[in-house]
């Protein structure tokens, strides 16, 4: 049975009960506005040192309308993970749906690496902030945002213990430890590959040799 991975089921609610803010001048698109600029202010700065006073500043609206599309920080923040968690969910399933109806375990797998890296590097300030946000967080976020997180966890999980069941991992190779070190790999190059320096292409194809031991031949 081909496998694809399942978006996070979860819908958040941000909206804050205020009233809407009479401001005549603000931009139709004003929550997404607020939220790529504070996903570039997370990224950057971290949850804790990032206010919504200057993120209102970023957007050149009041703090008022803010607080009109987001009850909190929390919720603003909670909602950029997922905004980043669901791109890349649909980036990898978009890469899985190109391979042929019996598609290897291998073939599978490195198609996922290439969505990962896609939606990662395409959707940078979001992705930053969901790769850097293993720090310190109040633990009501943290109940939000990991289940979102585990979902996608195991979804490559499965993969890989799909390739194990299937014989193509080389021998001894454990794929429990397998899967962080992969997904870790990938997660850390938005600290360091640039898109100007070249192809988002080259990456995945460096990242797919480098991670070709693991198979046995013929796999």
């Amino acid at each position: 049975m081909e496998r694809t991975a399942p978006k996070p089921k979860q819908t958040l609610d941000t909206r804050a009960r205020t009233p809407e803010p009479e401001d005549a001048d603000r931009p139709s698109n004003v929550r997404e506005i607020i939220l790529r600029e504070a996903a570039i202010l997370f990224s950057t700065k971290g949850y804790a040192e990032s206010g919504l006073r200057e993120i209102a500043e970023m957007a050149g609206i009041r703090s008022s309308t803010v607080y009109y599309y987001f009850a909190s920080k929390d919720r603003l923040y909670e909602e950029i993970i997922r905004i980043a968690i669901d791109a890349i969910f649909d980036s990898v399933n978009a890469q899985l749906a190109t391979l042929p109806k019996h598609a290897t375990p291998r073939m599978r797998i490195e198609a996922a690496i290439a969505g990962h890296l896609l939606a990662l590097h395409a959707n940078k300030p979001f992705t930053s902030t969901n790769a850097q946000s293993r720090m310190k967080l109040p633990e009501e976020v943290n109940a939000v945002i990991q289940p979102m997180r585990e979902r996608y966890s195991d979804f490559w999980r499965d993969l890989l213990d799909a390739a194990a069941a299937a014989g193509c991992l080389q021998p001894g190779l454990e794929p429990r430890m397998l899967r962080p070190l992969l997904l870790g790999t990938l997660n850390r190059t938005v600290g360091w590959f640039d898109l100007d320096a070249g192809p988002i292409e080259d990456l995945m194809h460096t990242i797919i040799i480098a991670f070709s031991g693991i198979w046995r031949e013929g796999a």
